[in-house]
């Protein structure tokens, strides 16, 4: 009997069902990401891969040169030997650079501290080091690869013949930190490997620094450089030619040697500062491949503070010089009257309190003699006659309590206490007929700088124009254009001429035969104004020096504010130096064409009893 099997059916279960919808998913995923690759992505990755073939190493721009008027160079630029190294092969040789600081004589740590910020560019070399002198150079140049990863190079430097008389005016460059990166990113400017710190470095960053130029390189998947595939010549940065008298300015400090305070000079008719000097002042050449955390440690803790400018940013009560806002306070009220006459009995008295005279004998003053004797009482009392709000107008009109705009950074405003400012710093908001006379003669709580005091003096000069104090006097880019800093008015004071005729006659008497004999100068007739500022309640302490005035009286070419620190008398200590400075300023010939070399070469209220001040 024969038996008929039916034939079985395929059975499908999981295992048969998810094996193959598996592999299709996979080759679809591989299917996607490949199409992904391939179109999507095709031209992102093309451009990393060119990337990565490539990359370019920056070559330092020449910073643009800076003269004085005189065509003398103040910042120039020098080829100096840089040490580089190459992260990768200093890394695996940790001994090298225990040699080359050995060599060098300095910190093996900070070398590997700007190996360390190199690390993203393994294979390229970076600079570590700058001014290697020329023998040390020469050895590692020679020693070849048996120090690996280690290069000389030649950039062009920055550095200052003269790197102490200058250096308030100049500034220095170092490698940008985080707030220049921040602050010319905002001005549009990607940071060079050397950015200006201060001074004029800092404010002409943007025509200083030039266009870096690059090495284009090929490096294979490891970055390691292969060839050279081309090049971009840097593009040097623009020259400035300053108004400063590098001779004035070396003068100056020498005059202040030993003191501490400022001297600004000014030519009146254009505002071109002729001599910018603050005492004590600091080396530009410490920061020279950074400075050093002990150099640093001693700038910021001298107790002279070197590194203010006090030319501009150092606010002193002005004393005497003062008096010549009064004076103009007095006529913009229609109160000047040259023939006003007051008796001094040797002080003014206002309640209990006396602010005395010590510069003459009790007598009768003029307006003129006032000016030439340096008398608190007819000033105080005048003061008080025409009002704290007349003074106050006047020296906001004179440029007072604002930034004059110069063209360096760090300038300050000073005070004049204003019924605002008396507001925002006196509980109660009080102000007294005492104060009103210690503001009339530049004390009790007004301010200034020496900046503010040789504008002041300029105005006077110009009988009421004052222009925008600058440094900069002309510029000339790589392209051979020239552009002229010109001239601008800042503040203008309208007056009699009998204001100004008197004025001008009472300062000249103050050189002449008052308060400032010390400042003749044998051939020219100036004119001048002396103080002296009670800075403390400590009665040991001397008053502050002042001096300001302009020359020659019939045709002023310069303008001269002098301020000596903690000095004495103005007429004894400030006057001399301003004598000497503008003596030698007109023997010069005064002003100068713009030189060719520079186109060619690469208290609290009523506070009492005051000294006269004189």
């Amino acid at each position: 009997m024969s038996v008929i099997h039916a034939p079985r059916k395929p059975t499908l279960d999981a295992r048969t069902i998810i094996f193959p919808v598996g592999v299709a998913i996979s080759l679809l995923v591989i299917f996607l990401r490949l199409w992904y690759i391939q179109v999507v992505k095709a031209s992102e990755l093309a451009e990393k891969a060119a990337f990565f073939r490539n990359t370019s190493v920056t070559r330092l721009a020449p910073r643009g040169i800076i003269f004085d008027r005189n065509g003398t160079v103040l910042a120039g630029v020098q080829s100096r030997f840089v040490l580089t190294a190459v992260p990768y092969y200093v890394n695996k040789n940790h001994w090298v650079l225990t040699k080359i600081a050995k060599l060098l004589g300095i910190d093996e740590v900070k070398l590997q501290e700007k190996v360390d910020a190199a690390r993203w560019k393994p294979y390229l070399p970076t600079t570590i080091y700058v001014g290697v002198p020329i023998e040390i150079a020469t050895r590692i140049a020679e020693a070849g690869e048996d120090l690996p990863g280690i290069g000389i190079e030649s950039q062009p430097m920055r550095y200052y013949p003269d790197s102490k008389s200058f250096s308030h005016v100049l500034g220095y460059v170092w490698v940008p930190n985080e707030n220049d990166t921040k602050r010319m990113d905002g001005d549009g400017l990607k940071p060079a490997a050397y950015v200006g710190k201060l001074g004029v470095e800092y404010s002409f960053e943007r025509e200083l620094m030039g266009v870096p130029g690059s090495d284009h390189l090929e490096v294979d998947a490891k970055r390691r450089p292969t060839r050279v595939v081309g090049r971009d010549n840097p593009v040097p940065g623009d020259q400035l030619i300053l108004s400063l008298d590098a001779n004035l300015q070396k003068l100056a400090l020498q005059s202040l040697s030993g003191q501490v305070g400022a001297v600004v000079a000014i030519d009146p008719r254009n505002g071109e500062i002729l001599c910018l000097a603050s005492n004590p002042s600091f080396d530009a050449g410490l920061f020279d491949n950074g400075i050093s955390a002990d150099d640093w440690d001693k700038l910021l803790n001298d107790p002279n503070r070197p590194l203010i400018n006090r030319a501009v940013a150092g606010a002193y009560a002005p004393g005497s010089t003062f008096k010549l806002v009064t004076s103009l306070a007095a006529e913009s009220v229609g109160k000047f009257d040259p023939n006003r006459t007051f008796y001094c009995p040797g002080y003014y008295k206002i309640g209990n309190r006396k602010i005395r005279c010590a510069n003459h004998a009790p007598g009768l003053m003029t307006f003129r003699t006032a000016i030439e004797k340096s008398c608190n009482t007819f000033f105080g009392s005048y003061a008080v006659e025409i009002g704290e709000d007349a003074i106050r107008a006047e020296a906001l009109e004179c440029g007072f309590y604002s930034k004059s705009g110069v063209d360096i950074p760090g300038e300050q405003s000073g005070v004049i206490p204003t019924l605002a400012w008396v507001e925002k710093h006196r509980k109660p908001a009080k102000w007294y007929k005492g104060d009103t006379a210690n503001t009339g003669i530049g004390q009790g709580d007004v301010t200034v700088t020496p900046l503010q005091m040789a504008n002041l003096a300029a105005l006077v000069a110009t009988e009421g124009t004052q222009y925008k104090p600058h440094l900069v006097r002309q510029i000339k880019h790589a392209d051979g254009q020239i552009v002229d800093v010109k001239p601008e008015i800042s503040h203008q004071v309208t007056a009699s001429q009998t204001l100004w005729t008197a004025l001008r006659g009472a300062m000249t008497d103050v050189v002449e035969s008052g308060t400032a004999t010390r400042a003749k100068i044998p051939g020219i007739v100036w004119a001048g104004k002396t103080g002296s500022a009670e800075h403390s309640r400590d009665k040991t302490k001397k008053t502050h020096a002042w001096f300001v005035g302009f020359a020659p009286v019939d045709n002023p070419q310069i303008a001269i504010c002098v301020l000596v620190e903690d000095a004495g008398h103005g007429g004894d200590v400030s006057a001399p130096i301003a004598g000497a400075i503008v003596k030698r300023y007109l023997a010069g010939g005064g002003s100068k064409a713009l030189p060719n070399a520079a186109t060619t070469a690469s208290a609290p209220a009523d506070s009492g009893a005051l000294p006269s001040d004189r």
